[in-house]
């Protein structure tokens, strides 16, 4: 028959509840401590604030209401990734760079120590402060290299002098403006006095100290200081920037950020939105002055030309006297003029179109490109597209690998516009070649009739169509130049700030004292329960009849109660008391056990020392004794003898190991106890060979005349687990009672009686669980105050 197994998919809330009610202490130590954290957490941890902001990104128009139309025309279908792309922009570690750079006060940091209990030993209670909060402000030299990422502590001295320590294991030199790192330093100890004013040179340090106006030392404050490289603040703030856009559809985005010094936090987002649209203003300018510049040039250029046509006329009629040209004109004069102009026209509008051509073709920077003079809608739009294009790759390759996803899809993007721009003026060039030849052919048609004009009115009206094509071509670069300039003038950001940095919530945002507070209780009630729990899952003692009904089915006699040092002391007279009462029971529930059968030599043993099988074996005979039958306990233990100890007889005496040695009778060995009706045979001396002892016959013949003598013989027999003597005993033994002891027996121990059990080589063997506290176990609980009941 195998052990009963609980069904682990049960929960007795009762049972667990009882069993974390008895480690209570662990509760009280675990809230006191876990109070105690918070508690100093609070005290220690700086408030962090939470800031936010508003801006809008418009809709990307430039001032000029062309430009603002092809910009449209462009970027209406790119809305949602450009939306992105600001997003990413804004957040972008170049745009933190120089916000931050914009605030060089931002280079140094500056905390405070209150003079409390708190940081007696060390520092715990550190609050930075902004710059103008302490007595003094550090100038740093931003050509040296500084000890940078390390607290300075300063000492303000009476005399208008500051000392300046600092001391460590590790440390970096590093340039404050680029943030590279110089060299590590390595145990290094600073500690200097400069004056107020004047310059500090040190290998690790090199600053200036001045006084701060209205704020003097505070003598229950420590005062330092740490230089910030421009790379760190950059990653510092970079990872504490979060910028998203309100709604999907909105254009609107929201900035925000955490720290413990609100007016620095306040100062960053401020700075970065106007180095964000400045930037942007920046950017659309910068495409405004490189259109006017190329007009310009070609007005210069045209001008120089224009001025040589004009020389060449009045030079003609002065030499050769022709005044009136209209006169000597005639309409095929006219068509050859109009044709001349027409075919400078497509010559220059063609000529235009190679050198752009050959432009998209060799230069990788497409930001110069200009539509102006273009008057080809869709090659206007390609030139504009992939302007704006190479701005955008400008500006994100400043920050950004060429590994960068965003930097692959603009060098996409910038190819196919670059592909559709070549293609569409290759077809504009084989245009102007066509209408360049159709030209040519009416210009020879026409000359062959001006052959027969004079020669005079002929070169006269060469002379004329070229200075009037200088002149149409003079004033559309003007009118062009004008419109750029407009343009440039007008220019605005579309940008701007809707709501400048401030605190959300009005107080800090961590640490929340009732949170923090809520996690102490909640650490301080789940710690000890998981600590709880994990003990009693390892815990593999006997604990009550449950966790033996878990290991082995044989059956159980009865429980003995933990009792005070007093009930021990006189548990073999008084017959109250939970130890006697226990007892009785186990009496009772023997005879019972034993009914119609004859079994009057009873074995107490255990698995180890310890247990306490002695003790019960003097009980359990006690109250056979008390019950008015005679009983002989016979202690067979004969490796370590402690029955003499109970009855206060003499254990140096003749005994058992006397006896089997032939040395003395049984009546020399065999005396009677302080109860009635109880005789003992002690162990005696100790003899060298308990076991051959044991086997002998004259053991065979003690328990033969014991069994006639008295109605039942208990023998105090040796663990099983540790000698054989047990063993050898066992064929004398009608019953044997097997001791466990509550939160001492290991459940593992168990296993070889209960084999023996099983296989049926022990019979009638029966458990009893000593040392039970009944307001420690679940199931014994009810008895607390039973065994006390009926006696006063």
């Amino acid at each position: 028959m195998e052990p009963r197994a609980m069904n682990s998919d049960e929960l007795d809330l009762s049972l667990l509840f009882f069993r974390l009610r008895a480690r209570w202490p662990l509760y009280v130590a675990s809230l006191v401590v876990a109070g105690t954290l918070a508690f100093l957490y609070l005290k220690v941890k700086a408030p962090v604030y939470d800031f936010q902001s508003t801006m809008l990104l418009g809709n990307q128009s430039s001032g000029s209401k062309r430009a603002q139309e092809l910009l449209n025309l462009l970027e209406v279908k790119d809305r949602g990734i450009k939306m992105e792309d600001e997003i990413g922009l804004i957040k972008s570690g170049g745009m933190v760079k120089q916000a931050l750079q914009r605030l060089p006060q931002f280079m140094v940091s500056y905390y405070a120590v209150p003079n409390t209990w708190l940081n007696q030993l060390r520092d715990l209670q550190v609050r930075e402060r902004p710059t103008g909060s302490v007595p003094f402000r550090v100038v740093p030299d931003m050509a040296a290299p500084q000890l940078s990422g390390t607290r300075v502590q300063v000492e303000v001295l009476p005399d208008g002098r500051y000392r300046l320590t600092a001391k460590g294991k590790k440390a970096t030199l590093s340039s404050l403006p680029t943030g590279e790192m110089v060299r590590e330093v390595l145990d290094f100890n600073l500690d200097q006095v400069v004056k107020a004013g004047e310059p500090l040179h040190h290998p690790l340090l090199s600053v200036t100290l001045l006084p701060e106006p209205g704020v003097p030392a505070d003598g229950s404050e420590r005062y330092s200081f740490n230089l910030n490289d421009l790379n760190t603040l950059t990653g510092d703030y970079a990872g504490r920037l979060a910028v998203r856009a309100i709604d999907h559809e909105s254009r609107i985005i929201e900035l925000s950020t955490k720290g413990t010094v609100p007016l620095k936090e306040e100062q960053f987002l401020d700075t970065l939105m106007s180095v964000f649209i400045s930037a942007d203003l920046h950017e659309k300018n910068l495409t405004g002055s490189k259109t006017v510049s190329f007009l310009d040039g070609e007005i210069a250029k045209l001008n120089r030309d224009r001025q040589q046509s004009a020389a060449a006329l009045s030079t003609f009629r002065a030499t050769r006297g022709v005044v009136d040209v209209g006169a000597q004109s005639s309409s095929g004069i006219q068509q050859l003029s109009n044709l001349e102009v027409e075919r400078s026209r497509i010559e220059s509008q063609r000529k235009f179109y190679e050198t752009l051509l050959h432009t998209v073709r060799t230069s990788h920077d497409m930001s110069a490109l200009s539509a102006s003079g273009v008057n080809e809608p869709v090659l206007s739009s390609l030139i504009l597209q992939l302007a704006d294009l190479s701005n955008q790759k400008a500006g994100l390759v400043v920050n950004a690998s060429d590994r960068n996803p965003l930097v692959t899809v603009l060098d996409e993007r910038i190819r196919t516009t670059k592909t559709s721009l070549e293609q569409n003026l290759k077809s504009l060039i084989r245009s102007s070649d066509f209408q360049l030849a159709d030209l040519t052919t009416q210009l020879s048609r026409i000359r062959g009739d001006m052959s027969r004009m004079p020669e005079n009115e002929r070169q006269l009206a060469v002379l004329k169509t070229k200075s009037d094509f200088n002149d149409k071509n003079y004033n559309f670069l003007i009118e062009k130049r004008a419109e750029a300039a407009i343009a440039l003038a007008t220019n605005a950001t579309d940008k701007k700030v809707i709501d400048h940095a401030a605190m959300s919530g009005g107080g800090p945002s961590a640490p929340k004292p009732l949170f923090v507070m809520l996690i102490a209780l909640l650490a301080g009630v789940f710690g000890p329960t998981g600590v709880a729990l994990l003990l009693e899952k390892a815990n593999q003692r006997i604990r009550s009849k449950e966790d033996l009904l878990r290991v082995t089915n044989i059956p159980m006699l009865g429980v003995v109660a933990h009792g005070t040092k007093h009930d021990r002391e006189v548990m073999l007279t008084s017959p109250k008391g939970p130890i006697a009462e226990s007892f009785r029971s186990i009496r009772v529930n023997l005879q019972y056990l034993s009914a119609g059968l004859d079994k009057k030599v009873l074995g107490v043993t255990s698995s180890v020392p310890g247990e306490g099988k002695t003790f019960c074996a003097v009980n359990l005979a006690t109250e056979l004794a008390h019950s008015g039958r005679r009983v002989a306990l016979v202690e067979t233990d004969l490796r370590r003898p402690t029955v003499a100890g109970y009855f206060e007889l003499d254990p140096t005496a003749p005994g058992l190991a006397d006896y089997l040695a032939g040395l003395n009778n049984l009546e020399e060995c065999l005396r009677p106890s302080p109860v009635k009706r109880l005789d003992v045979l002690l162990c005696g001396e100790v003899p060298p060979n308990p076991t051959e002892l044991l086997e002998s016959p004259r053991m065979a013949t003690l328990m033969e005349r014991l069994r006639d003598e008295y109605d039942y013989v208990l023998l105090d027999t040796p663990p099983v687990g540790y000698v054989s003597e047990y063993f050898v005993l066992l064929r004398h033994l009608d019953a044997n009672v097997y001791v466990v002891r509550q939160n001492y027996t290991d459940k593992a121990l168990l296993s070889q009686i209960d084999e023996l059990h099983r296989e049926q080589k022990i019979k009638h063997v029966y458990i009893i669980i000593n040392d039970v506290r009944f307001e420690k176990t679940y199931e014994y609980r009810h008895k607390q105050k039973a065994y006390a009941y009926g006696y006063s």
